[in-house]
């Protein structure tokens, strides 16, 4: 089954149920279809076909998913790109992905203007918002109310449905393929994950240009015949009103924004709420107990990564245990062979009860791979077990507890940012010999950035400079935090720079260093 079939089986069950509230608009599966379809159609009028990339730089908004689902049932391949990139990091995408076609919103469109001669395959951009203008083509061009039936484009289960990209560890993003199966089945296995069903309405804030909204939420949700909630951003001033006003039953949040919400002042209406269920990805555990009791609220604390989601969760219909990232997930279908997860050491022999060592895990929803990168593909899956880069062991009762990351990634503000990439945007500063980057711990219970710089030889240089040069060119969450300037850095015997030396300096990293926020050293 490809996508296309998926949601059009969900349209003809119940034709007339909400499947998502935006805002003040309700929008049915029959009109939710029919605005897919006019986009397919729209797409099809202006030269997309099957295998064409298609860049999607917006915000959560019922257009993105139009947009998502319009490419996917005319076999063209959604590339969904952070609205908070900036120049590079988009032009990066895009010629990449080699997309021919960007569909961006309006408060986006002048910096897209301005790279758009370096993006050698970009032939057109499509402008949700905004004035008319020869420049771009603006989106009700493709949004065209359609009362035909599409043409029949043959799409295997196999075929691509989007290309998202994810921090590499040692130099720019990577692009992880998907296939319309693995959305499928990621819906449907959702509903092993939570008890969700038709009556259940699920509160997405979480942005749609990432994995857990597209695996779990959205397709959680058709796959139940469920009412989606969008939400255009995360307010935490705003968040248990909004499940108040729009009824959600289910909600699906990171840690960060789960210790936010536990850190608000307390409210005799807390518990006042109709959630039942919390769906969470690294679920701080000093807080989660309490966190349930507060709101009264059901945790079920899960593990996915963008190359592979669903791959384990804390069962809802037997024992939770507080801080474990739960068993392997399985299917409804018990025909189907689910998730499988192993511990093992650097050579892939198996670790059993109580040790620790890399999570390596064999599941359907495995990407296909990484986007013009066979080398990376091939590290990263062996003998069709695909290496997390995560450090786990397994308890006596076969439940699985996060350690650490193997790979050198930073986890800030629900993001995954690579040092690499800001360490090659700092050292372009014309006044820096050198730099090294390094997580800190935060009050939110991920990681914050500090960065060590070596100014060249004669160079004085203000942290001030290196906080602009990076706003100008990273995207927020991906500047850094923590300034600490160096005449010179630990270097290992090959010469690279000593992190692990670095992070064992001191007990607080963040000591005489200057703070982006207080503008202090």
């Amino acid at each position: 089954m490809n996508m296309r079939q998926f949601l059009e089986k969900k349209v003809i069950v119940d034709p007339e149920r909400v499947l998502l509230h935006f805002e003040d608009q309700e929008i049915s599966y029959t009109h939710f279809n029919s605005k897919v379809n006019g986009v397919a159609q729209g797409l099809l009028d202006i030269g997309v076909k099957k295998g064409d990339r298609v860049g999607l730089m917006l915000s959560n908004c019922p257009e993105f998913l139009y947009c998502w689902f319009g490419c996917n049932k005319i076999g063209a391949i959604m590339v969904p790109i952070n609205t908070a990139f900036k120049a590079d990091e988009t032009k990066y995408i895009l010629n990449h992905s080699e997309a021919g076609t960007l569909i961006v919103e309006y408060s986006l469109w002048k910096a897209i203007q301005d790279i758009r001669r370096e993006c050698a395959a970009l032939e057109r951009i499509i402008c949700l918002g905004g004035q008319q203008n020869t420049r771009y083509m603006p989106f009700s061009q493709i949004c065209q109310e359609t009362s035909g039936a599409l043409p029949d484009v043959p799409i295997a289960e196999d075929d691509i449905a989007s290309i998202i990209y994810t921090s590499g560890t040692t130099g720019p993003p990577k692009g992880v393929i998907h296939c319309h199966r693995s959305y499928i089945l990621a819906g449907e296995a959702f509903l092993k994950r939570a008890p969700v069903t038709a009556q259940d309405r699920m509160l997405v804030c979480l942005p749609l240009y990432h994995a857990n909204a597209q695996f779990y939420s959205t397709m959680g949700c058709l796959a139940a015949g469920a009412s989606l909630i969008l939400l255009e951003k995360f307010s935490v001033s705003k968040f248990w009103d909004q499940t108040r006003h729009y009824g959600a039953t289910q909600v699906s949040i990171i840690g960060a924004i789960a210790r936010i919400l536990h850190s608000q002042p307390r409210s005799d209406r807390d518990a006042d709420n109709p959630v039942r269920v919390v769906n969470s990805g690294g679920m701080p555990k000093d807080i989660q107990e309490e966190f349930e009791r507060r709101f009264g609220v059901m945790v079920i604390e899960g593990y996915g990564l963008t190359e592979c989601p669903l791959v384990c969760q804390n069962p809802f219909d037997g024992v939770r245990k507080v801080g474990s990232i739960g068993l392997p997930a399985k299917h409804p279908d018990a025909k189907i062979t689910f998730s499988e997860m192993k511990v093992v050491d650097e050579n892939d022999q198996e670790f059993l009860v109580g040790k620790t060592g890399e999570l390596i895990v064999r599941s359907p929803l495995m990407m296909k791979g990484y986007f013009k990168d066979p080398d990376m593909t091939k590290k990263t899956v062996k003998n069709d077990w695909l290496h997390t880069g995560d450090y786990v062991y397994m308890d006596e009762d076969g439940y699985f507890w996060f350690v650490e990351r193997k790979k050198e990634i930073i986890r800030r503000r629900g993001e995954n940012v690579s040092p690499a990439e800001v360490e090659t945007v700092i050292n372009q500063h014309p006044k820096v010999e050198i730099s090294a980057v390094i997580p800190v711990p935060s009050e939110l219970g991920e990681d914050d950035i500090k960065v060590y710089v070596i100014a060249k030889a004669g160079k004085t240089i203000a942290p001030e400079e290196i906080m602009r040069w990076c706003d100008e060119r990273l995207a927020y969450f991906k500047v850094p935090q923590y300034i600490e300037f160096r005449k010179q850095l630990p270097r290992t015997e090959t010469h690279r720079i000593a992190k692990h030396l670095l992070k064992q300096e001191k007990a607080n990293l963040t000591e005489r260093c200057f703070d982006k926020e207080t503008r202090l050293q």
